[in-house]
Order: C-alpha cells, then sequence, then structure tokens
C-alpha cells in the first residue's frame, strides 16, 4: 500500500519511522546475504508491523538453504517468540542460555524456574535471569553455571551438527589467503582452510555502481526538491539586495567606482561561496547510510565521493547561472562569462569543502562552525 510512497525527508512528510525500519531491512535483503545480522528490528514498531517483519525475516530464511537471520530483540511477543528457532540469553555478559526455543522450557522447568501458566515465556525468561529486574532468582553467575551443568548432560543438538555441516560446505577447498576457525568436540581449533572461490553477489562496481549513485542522488534532489530550492531561494534573494545594491556600476568610470567593483567582487564571491554551509545538514544526515553501505561493501567510497561531486555539478552550475544572470543584468558588469566560469568553480570548491568536513565532525552544527571559520579566513586572505 505504501509502493508509491516517497520515503520523505525535513520538507516533504513520508513515510513513518516504522515503516522506514522495514524499508531498510528490505534493502538489506535486496542482495541475499548468508548471514543478516539485524539489531532490534522490532523496537519502535507496532505489534502488526513487528509481527509482519519476523514472519518475512523467518520466510527470508526457508527460501534457501544456508541463510541465517541473527538479531538481538526485546520484549517479544508471544506469537513473535514462536517464530524463532533458536535462542541465546545473556545476563551481564554472561551465557545463561544457547540452544533450540522449544528446550529453553526444559532448562527452566531444571532451575526449578517454569514459566507460570498464561504468562509470556519470553517475559519470564528475562526476567527470571537479569538482576535488574525485582523477579530475578539468580544472579547471572549462578544461572551460568547451571546451564553449563544442564548442558553437560544433553548431547550436541542436530541444529548444531547441521551448522557444522553448512560451514564444512562452505570451506570445502583450499585456498592459500583464507584462514577461518572451526569450533569441534567443544575445544576451539585453528584449522588453515582454503574458499575455491570467492562468495558471488549481487553487488555492482566500477562504472555501474557510479552511474547508479548518481542516479540515486539526482532522483533524491527530483523528490525532494526542496534540498536544491532552498539553497536556489538564498541564493536569488541575495543577488537580488546585491545588484540593487550597485545598480548600473558598470556604467560609471570613476575613481570610487572601482572601489565599488572590488567591493561587488569581494561579496559575491565570500558570500555566495559562505552560503554553501547549507548544504551540510544534508551530507551529515546522509552520511549514517553511506558508512552503512560502504561497511556492507556496496561500493567503495571513492566511487560514492566521484558520484557527489559529478551529481552536484548541475546544481553548482543552476546557482552560478542565476547568480551571474541577475547580477551582469543589474550592474551592468563587463565579461559575463568569466564571472559565471569563476562562479561555477568557486561553489565546487566550497561543495567538496563542505563534503569534506561533514564526514569529520559528528553534528551539522559542528560542521557548519567550523566551515563558517574557515570561510571567514579566507575572506581575510583573500586575495593574497
Amino acid at each position: 500500500s505504501h509502493k508509491d510512497t516517497i520515503v520523505g525527508d525535513v520538507f516533504l512528510k513520508g513515510l513513518s519511522g516504522g515503516q522506514k525500519r522495514r524499508l531498510s531491512v528490505a534493502l538489506e535483503a535486496l542482495s541475499s546475504p548468508k548471514n543478516f545480522f539485524l539489531d532490534e528490528p522490532t523496537s519502535g514498531l507496532d505489534s502488526e508491523s513487528a509481527y509482519q517483519l519476523m514472519k518475512f525475516l523467518k520466510k527470508y530464511v526457508n527460501e534457501a538453504k544456508g541463510r541465517r537471520v541473527i538479531l538481538t530483540i526485546h520484549q517479544p511477543s508471544s506469537i513473535i517468540w514462536s517464530l524463532i528457532d533458536n535462542v541465546v540469553l545473556l545476563s551481564k555478559g554472561h551465557l545463561v542460555y544457547q540452544g533450540p526455543r522449544q528446550n529453553i522450557e526444559e532448562f527452566f522447568s531444571h532451575c526449578q524456574q517454569p514459566t507460570p501458566p498464561n504468562f509470556n515465556p519470553a517475559d519470564h525468561y528475562v526476567s527470571a535471569i537479569n538482576d535488574d529486574f525485582c523477579l530475578h532468582t539468580k544472579d547471572p553467575e549462578a544461572w551460568a553455571a547451571d546451564f553449563d551443568a544442564w548442558s553437560r548432560g544433553h548431547p550436541k543438538e542436530s541444529w548444531v551438527k547441521e551448522a557444522i555441516e553448512d560451514i564444512k560446505v562452505a570451506i570445502q577447498n583450499i585456498d592459500d589467503d583464507k584462514v577461518a576457525r572451526l569450533e569441534h568436540g567443544g575445544r576451539r581449533r585453528s584449522s588453515v582452510v582454503k574458499l575455491k572461490k570467492e562468495i558471488e553477489t549481487s553487488r555492482w562496481g566500477g562504472l555501474t555502481t557510479l552511474v547508479e549513485l548518481i542516479r540515486r542522488y539526482l532522483t533524491n534532489l527530483f523528490f525532494n526538491p526542496g534540498i536544491l530550492g532552498t539553497r536556489i531561494a538564498m541564493y536569488v534573494m541575495l543577488a537580488v539586495v546585491i545588484g540593487a545594491l550597485f545598480w548600473n556600476l558598470g556604467y560609471s568610470t570613476t575613481y570610487s567606482s572601482i572601489q565599488s567593483r572590488i567591493a561587488l567582487l569581494f561579496y559575491c564571491v565570500a558570500f555566495f561561496v559562505f552560503m554553501s554551509v547549507a548544504v551540510l545538514p544534508f551530507t551529515v544526515i546522509e552520511r549514517a547510510i553511506v558508512n552503512k553501505e560502504v561497511k556492507n561493501g556496496y561500493y567503495h567510497p571513492a566511487l560514492y565521493h566521484a558520484a557527489q561531486a559529478l551529481a552536484s555539478l548541475p546544481g553548482t552550475a543552476l546557482l552560478a547561472f542565476l547568480t551571474t544572470l541577475i547580477i551582469i543584468t543589474m550592474t551592468k558588469l563587463n565579461a559575463p562569462y568569466w564571472y559565471f566560469l569563476n562562479m561555477f568553480l568557486a561553489l565546487n570548491c566550497a561543495e567538496a569543502l563542505a563534503q569534506l568536513v561533514s564526514h569529520v565532525v559528528p553534528h551539522f552544527i559542528i560542521g557548519m562552525a567550523g566551515v563558517a571559520a574557515l570561510y571567514g579566513l579566507f575572506m581575510l586572505l583573500q586575495g593574497l
């Protein structure tokens, strides 16, 4: 029902927070990872949305052999709890339980802590092992000792054997530069194993990735016109003010007009470049997405920055054209082409500096302050 809904931003309303969370899970599933890690995917979702998400993850696992979904989850409902295959319970860094969900009740019954009737099993287990809860019965160390003693009397479950078989299939052949660690017989043993070939993925690289990143940037501008529209409004308003202050300056040939020309060019270069700080909030917000995609191996950072530089050229060209048109028309200065070229190059340098700062600072307000300080220094040293 939301396939035609835009994601949205600060200017346009789009998907809700929960819908964006589910969208992020779907995007990660597109490349069909064998091991799918999620950190609290149901947090912030209503009960139906959380159930549908977990149902999708269950289907994702069952559609292909060798897939695993590994996630952290807090306070799952009873119906979500029933979808989970294997459980790991931790308390203060201690392993309290590890194994199939169907066997966890046997362990807690062994420890004289069975789930009460009409009680959510997940809530009971967490309340019993967490010493921050008033219902806890033992400290984490005691629970860990109980699990260690209980597990000694239970042979390795079939799911453990299946996992080991999956690992063996994945490392059948030997390659000189691949090393893995295997767990065998309860003791860790280092083994040098070689993979015959790299696992193929659906992720692109090179020119195709560059084109797609540029297309995504331009599509984002199309569906979120406020990003560029705000800057256009700022530049046009300032250009009109400067043009009015220096109206028909090109017709004047007095000595004072020379000083006015110097002032006009200083204002144009300094203020139009300074206003490039408006790009910082958007680049800092996007940084989290870029970092995640780079870590997931979707593309190399150099490709992203190259795409950003190329995709920003139409925007800076438009800003330079509008300011040139307004100021040259109102002030009657000469050499409009040289003015446009210098403004275009200056704006591109300013965009590059804003991009650089956005990847250094933790918050865009700090970035804007830092860029403002740099531009202030540039203004003082302009012409040297």
